[in-house]
């Protein structure tokens, strides 16, 4: 290890955190991260608190097979998902009244649950034609005639899987006419039908009010307009920030923040999920989607999904609100296959068509792993901050076995205005961190990602010890840390 000197002190000592590498330092028991410009976001300060990370794949009746079904649940066993959003659509599985097709639905949950021990969490969407007033095309999205017709389906569909299913999604994305062209008010007739549903046929499954787009005032109107808080238990909503959304991941605790106080004045402090969730690889280009310009010529790579993966992720359990988040999705889609909406959709994947790994599935591996036991944020500050710098983002949670990880990046800006050139991402910037300890001091310091190699340079006198950590670009730098 070289040797060098970090504001005249003795002691420091640069290493490449990465590939495994190690380094040791003195650490304490009780770490204190003193040195950023950012608190933790959370409720309840020294709380322990339960995040789970999970996955999405969508199985249409004209392409799926359990051959492929199959594939996708080694995937995300080996990945360590702990569930598995899928969509059970009613106008496929009741094509008339009360005529059911479960051929391939009845193999695949028991496969999942059973032998690749996969906690499936459905949504129940779609209207069938028979069902609506609407003959058109868009008979599938439009509101059904009767909304106990969508109960008399939920009954029969958790009475056949409640042995392996306990939570119930009822639609998906009400507040996007992509999938719901009813209003309001009729989208929670369908709601409270689907949850009388649930609650009379299996009690103690959980009822999930259909993930939202993201209009996050939809959820107001809901909850303190049709005072439908009651009818559910959890309450999921989408972000595809950067995608589909202007702004950057960096304000995706904005959102959550939104959400939660909707729920905590006009419900009773339901839960959140961030159950879809994800990031496009459809490359550079002028413009992402209708409403994302990028700044950088590698924004929409492989290499962008894999850190705006860990950005999200990282951020969403900043916030210790979120018991769930699930990325969409397992699988790149053919250009042959039809998507609804622009095509980010065929790209979105953690494995590429030929379902060669991309870099994201490493990360999404090591984050489930690591917060499959408790944590508690910790406080973060920078410490002789540099105004003329690019801002920095800094979060480090604390885990019930001891270990701490620390997540450190600069920040995206958020969608180019029209016409402005793609430039190469030149931000760099060298941060400091400080961590004071007490007790235990030696610990082991390691890079989470086998594929990143950190620039960390080292100090320790007594119980301080100090970090500089070296950021380019949008690449996340993430640490391990453990005391003996």
């Amino acid at each position: 290890m070289r040797r060098g000197t970090l504001g005249g002190s003795k002691g420091l000592g640069r290493v490449l955190v990465g590939k495994r590498h190690l380094a040791r330092i003195g650490l304490a028991s009780a770490v204190l991260l003193t040195a950023a410009c950012t608190a933790p976001d959370r409720t309840e300060a020294g709380a322990w608190h339960r995040f789970e990370l999970g996955l999405c794949e969508d199985y249409p009746e004209e392409t799926r097979s359990l051959t492929s079904a199959r594939a996708d649940l080694q995937l995300a066993h080996d990945t360590g998902a702990a569930a598995l959003r899928i969509a059970f659509g009613w106008d496929a599985m009741e094509p008339e009244p009360g005529q059911y097709d479960w051929s391939f639905w009845d193999a695949y949950v028991r496969l999942a649950t059973e032998q690749y021990h996969i906690r499936l969490i459905p949504y129940v969407c779609y209207t069938p034609r028979w069902a609506t007033a609407d003959q058109g095309p868009d008979y599938w999205r439009s509101p059904p005639r009767n909304p106990e017709d969508f109960g008399r389906f939920v009954t029969v569909l958790v009475q056949r899987y409640r042995k392996w299913i306990h939570s119930w999604e009822l639609w998906n994305e009400p507040d996007n006419q992509a999938y719901w062209l009813g209003t309001p008010g009729q989208f929670a007739a369908l709601v409270r039908a689907g949850s009388r549903a649930v609650r009379q046929s299996d009690p103690r499954a959980s009822i999930v009010l259909g993930g939202l787009a993201g209009k996050l005032d939809y959820l107001e109107t809901l909850f303190r307009d049709e005072h439908l808080a009651p009818a559910v238990d959890i309450v999921n909503f989408h972000s595809y920030f950067e995608t589909w959304h202007p702004d950057p991941i960096e304000k995706l605790p904005r959102e959550v923040a939104r959400a939660a106080q909707i729920v905590d004045t006009y419900g009773q402090r339901e839960p959140l999920w961030m159950a879809e969730t994800g990031y496009s690889t459809v490359g550079p280009r002028p413009e992402t989607s209708g409403v994302y310009r990028p700044w950088y010529d590698d924004e929409h790579t492989s290499d962008a999904q894999a850190n705006a993966l860990v950005r999200t992720i990282v951020l969403a359990a900043g916030t210790a609100r979120l018991s769930e988040l699930a990325w969409y999705r397992i699988n790149d889609l053919p250009p042959t296959n039809e998507v609804i909406g622009d095509d980010n959709n065929r790209h979105l994947g953690l494995l590429a068509l030929d379902r060669r790994p991309k870099p994201a599935v490493e990360f999404f591996t090591r984050l489930a792993a690591l917060f499959r036991q408790p944590y508690r944020p910790v406080g973060v500050r920078l410490e002789a901050a540099d105004a003329s710098a690019p801002e920095a983002e800094v979060r480090a949670f604390e885990f019930a076995d001891g270990r701490y990880a620390l997540f450190a990046w600069l920040p995206m800006p958020g969608s180019a205005q029209p016409g402005q050139k793609i430039t190469r991402d030149n931000r760099s910037r060298r941060i400091a961190l400080r961590l004071r300890s007490e007790g235990q001091r030696i610990a082991r310091v390691s890079g989470l990602f086998s594929r990143i190699t950190q620039d960390v340079a080292l100090w320790q006198k007594g119980s301080d010890v100090r970090l500089s950590v070296q950021l380019t670009g949008s690449r996340v730098t993430a640490l391990e840390l453990q005391a003996r």
